[in-house]
């Protein structure tokens, strides 16, 4: 059986109407709410909500914000001006239920309506993309086709060439070494005893055509461009994790949302290095750590080289109890104070301090120690001192204690000698 709510409250203005469900300690995620111009319902585990309005308002221009506490109605009124009550109350009972089974109808018919127009919708986009991405890939491959033809047209031409050259550079090597044959050519004497003359023998000499070795021209190169899908893991996409990681995703999602902070939730203009320090730094004096580290990393990656975003997030981080990712933030604030002047003296003195009492939380107490004491010589601040001075009587009862360790087992181990012996 449901708990009708009625401990609602309500007020109103000529412009506007909120009303304010409490929620009695059911999660925002398990609200069901409906809505119509005339008529709200919300319900969440065994508690239900419902107002038939006394006039109905503009539901577009209209909101509704769940908050870990309650459910906020904030009504636009149309036609403007001041309601005796917030619900209809001149009908009987029987009318009521008569006007919201109407009015459920109504709207579900309205909402069928807008499935069956966004799907028709989506259906022809579907198809102009599907067309689009054809007619791309068809000039693609027309582009391809003629660039392949091009290619080989050069190629064969730079053959065709390069063979017609060597004919013709044949033919008149044959025709200089004919020439010089012909030339060659004489009539041999020879004198007998008798002095009878021999006629002479022509003799001609066989040549052979030479080709020279020519070398074909390098073909032309490209350069190929790859793109990768995006991915929020470092680790390959594999199918039998994908439902694991979307459900880690939207953990993290909610995670944010808790918070209040959402980067996909900025408007352009907030997106903004400066805009996100101060809403990190507002965060922060509220004991937001998550929303402020948040709002820190963010404009980061937007500004890698803003040099109060890393200071800022340092505090965050040391203040969360993330000393490790406070010492890397501190160590590249000091990066970015190169080099040291005496301008930048007060920010590398507070990231070494800071990245000081970093590392002695961390375990690594010396470091930690000579760390402060360094920030300490840039600039005197009363704060690190005490916090030094904290650290050191704590680092010499460590060391008292561990000198107590060592003579004990010393001592264990004398004893266990002389029993043996």
């Amino acid at each position: 059986m449901p708990i009708i709510i009625k401990d609602f409250k309500w007020k109103q203005t000529e412009e506007n109407i909120v009303i304010q469900v409490p929620l009695h300690g059911v999660h925002q995620s398990k609200i069901d709410i409906f809505t119509s111009p005339q008529y709200l319902k919300a319900s969440f585990e065994h508690f239900f909500f419902e107002v038939l309005l006394l006039y109905p308002v503009d539901i577009l221009n209209s909101s509704c914000i769940k908050t870990g506490t309650e459910i906020i109605f904030e009504l636009k009124k149309y036609p403007q001006g001041i309601w005796d009550s917030l619900e209809i109350t001149h009908i009987s009972k029987q009318e009521k239920l008569e006007m919201k089974k109407k009015i459920i109808e109504t709207e579900h018919a309205k909402i069928q309506k807008e499935c069956e127009e966004k799907q028709n919708k989506k259906a022809q986009l579907k198809r102009v993309a599907i067309n689009q991405q054809i007619e791309l890939d068809t000039k693609t491959r027309n582009r391809i086709d003629e660039i392949r033809k091009t290619e080989q047209a050069n190629a064969l031409g730079n053959l065709n060439e390069w063979r017609e050259q060597a004919e013709i550079s044949t033919k008149t090597t044959y025709k200089k070494k004919e020439i010089k044959s012909e030339d060659k050519i004489c009539l041999r004497e020879k004198d007998n005893f008798n002095g009878n003359r021999i006629s002479g023998t022509l003799i001609k000499k066989n040549v052979k055509p030479e080709l020279k070795n020519t070398v074909p021209k390098l073909r032309s190169t490209r350069s190929l461009q790859i793109l990768f899908t995006n991915r929020e893991f470092p680790t390959p996409c594999r199918e039998s994790r994908l439902e694991e990681e979307n459900e880690f995703l939207k953990k993290q999602a909610e995670a944010r949302r808790s918070c209040g902070f959402v980067d996909k939730d900025l408007r352009p203009e907030e997106k903004n290095p400066q805009y996100l320090l101060a809403k990190g730094q507002e965060f922060l004096k509220n004991n937001n750590y998550l929303g402020a580290i948040s709002a820190f990393s963010f404009a980061i990656k937007l500004s890698p080289d803003f040099l109060d975003l890393y200071i800022a997030r340092s505090e965050a981080h040391l203040r969360s109890g993330n000393f490790k990712r406070a010492a890397e933030d501190c160590s590249d604030a000091l990066k970015l104070l190169r080099p040291a002047l005496p301008i930048n003296l007060d920010d590398r003195a507070l990231c070494i301090g800071r990245r000081g009492v970093a590392l002695f939380k961390l375990g690594f107490l010396k470091q930690g120690i000579s760390e402060l004491k360094a920030s300490l010589k840039l600039k005197k601040d009363e704060e690190f001192e005490n916090i030094l001075n904290d650290f050191e009587m704590e680092f010499q009862k460590i060391l008292i204690e561990e000198e107590k360790k060592k003579e004990k087992e010393k001592n264990m181990s004398s004893t266990k000698v002389d029993c043996a012996g």
